[in-house]
């Protein structure tokens, strides 16, 4: 009995070319992994060179015994235009993707790599969110910025709603979208306690390909104007809820499919892409869409962070389960799964506040982890190691302590405030807009060349 895992067959494959000679007269070497895990190989010789029957039998022979039951047997060969299987490679050489140890140095290997599931987090290909990188630099288009965190309860829809704050009274446009449709929470900050809440983005995404045109975004937008919360009378901040949660929330839930968003045929990518123009185009000219996501290795969250935005904020705390989910985060949204890193900002969650015991180790460590990941997975070999103390790169953390007055239920709304009095509404409004919030704005807006104007 062959002792191998799923994890070691990528190994194996590649053992058993640095024993053969064949390696030295193929021009590429594609891994298929089917939606099993079994191995199979489609190998393209150099320009006239004809693979001979017994190097080909040896290398069978060597996978066979290095893969057992992982093997499928097949090693497959470009035969011309009469080959039966010229369809199957093609889709093949469309398909793959430069595996993650290939130097671009003779022969190249590939990956071709069939799921069932969770295209988003495994998807190799680039997607272009809905409007390019280029046009939000420039000032054209709003940055969308995805909130997510690997484990719930470290405060992420709370952070996301001050930095909206933040933003909104420091000059900026800012619309937020909430995209956590399995565990909505964006409305309970900003809309009154009431047994109709408005339509929101699980009624945009599944009327608009019934209706088309007749649905209007517009019509849907819960709009904040307190000058309490945004600071000036001319201040508006958009808010596309999940919806309402009524009785028919699962069954609108049921019928979206974002597990094969990525599939071609999946009406829901349009629908996606025209949301946001339809936003941007309804609430005037945004300078940021903000989005709440799905926590963990949800469809919905792998989504937003790695293929509908221009930059994502990322929450961790110091545990060994946190940096075990976000190490794959990072690795995903850089080398080797990304054309180029998505820009991200670290968010040391729950950190012991100031004069707590622990306090200072605690943020050393986090730091120390956050620059050892970021520099094995998100940074590429090819460039020099960053500078540990660089405090604008990726990896140095945003420091946001335990906060026990943002532990209660918060509502903004004037109509429906769970305030006694506007002394507590205004501490806690202090409280979203502090420091910590303040250098996530600043830094949000540096990578994207906005000035956060601190005179408002």
């Amino acid at each position: 009995m062959i002792n191998i895992t799923f994890s070691e067959t990528f190994n194996k494959v590649q053992k058993c070319f640095e024993e053969s000679s064949i390696k030295d007269q193929l021009e590429s070497i594609t891994i298929i992994r089917d939606v099993q895990g079994k191995i199979r190989l489609f190998l393209e010789p150099l320009e006239n060179k004809n693979l001979e029957d017994i190097i080909l039998d040896e290398l069978e022979e060597c996978l066979k015994n290095k893969l057992g039951s992982y093997y499928g047997e097949d090693i497959w060969l470009p035969q011309g235009e009469k080959d039966g299987y010229k369809n199957l490679i093609n889709v093949i050489r469309s398909e793959r993707v430069s595996a993650e140890w290939d130097d671009e140095s003779q022969p190249r290997w590939y990956v071709l790599e069939r799921h069932v599931a969770k295209q988003a987090w495994t998807n190799k290909k680039e997607i272009e969110p809905p409007w390019p990188q280029k046009v939000v630099d420039e000032g054209q288009k709003p940055a969308i910025v995805s909130f997510f965190s690997f484990k719930g309860g470290v405060g992420r829809t709370t952070t996301l709603v001050a930095t909206a704050l933040t933003l909104a009274r420091h000059g900026h446009q800012v619309a937020v979208v909430d995209l956590d449709l399995e565990s909505p929470g964006i409305s309970t900050f900003f809309l009154p306690d009431t047994e109709e809440s408005p339509p929101g983005m699980i009624d945009y995404l599944l009327e608009k390909n019934i209706q088309g045109k007749n649905w209007k975004l517009k019509d849907h937008l819960e709009v904040v104007n307190e000058p309490k919360l945004l600071g000036d009378e001319e201040n508006i901040l958009p808010i596309l809820s999940a919806g309402n949660v009524d009785k028919n929330y699962l069954e609108k839930l049921a019928r979206l499919d974002c597990q094969n968003f990525l599939n071609v045929n999946n009406p829901l990518q349009k629908t996606w892409s025209d949301m946001f123009k339809e936003l941007n185009e309804a609430a005037g000219k945004l300078d940021f869409i903000l989005l709440d996501t799905r926590t963990g290795f949800h469809d919905l969250g792998g989504l937003a962070i790695a293929e509908l935005s221009h930059a994502a904020v990322i929450f961790g705390t110091q545990s060994r389960q946190s940096w075990a989910g976000l190490t794959h985060v990072i690795r995903r949204l850089a080398k080797p799964l990304a054309p180029e890193p998505l820009p991200l900002l670290l968010i040391h969650a729950l950190a012991p506040g100031i004069g707590v015991p622990g306090r200072e180790k605690e943020l050393r460590e986090f730091r120390e982890q956050a620059y050892s990941v970021f520099q094995d997975h998100y940074y590429k070999s090819s460039e020099d190691p960053p500078n540990s103390n660089d405090q604008e790169a990726s990896f140095d953390p945003i420091v946001i302590d335990w906060q026990s007055e943002l532990r209660r239920e918060i509502n903004l709304s004037e109509r429906d405030s769970t305030f006694e009095n506007d002394s507590s509404l205004s501490n806690i409004i202090n409280i979203l807009t502090g420091k910590p919030y303040q250098r996530l704005a600043e830094r949000l807006c540096r990578i994207f060349n906005r000035k956060l104007n601190l005179k408002n």
